[in-house]
């Protein structure tokens, strides 16, 4: 598999990661989810974020 596939992987696995951290994080911690602010912020910033992240990352360990 080259660079891409893992680009591709590290794509999805960072998405899923982040979305995972971001759901669990008010159980560890308090945060003020009003009226669903906390959630499209994970949904709609840091996931696209994390997959992003997680793309450039792995694609750059794979070709390196």
């Amino acid at each position: 598999m080259g660079w891409f596939g893992w680009a591709v992987l590290g794509f999805f696995g960072g998405g899923i990661l982040t979305f995972a951290v971001g759901m669990a994080l008010p159980m560890v911690i308090r945060i003020r989810q009003a009226e669903g602010a906390y959630a499209m912020g994970v949904a709609f910033f840091w996931t696209p974020l994390g997959a992003i992240l997680g793309a450039v990352i792995a694609g750059y360990l794979a070709a390196g």
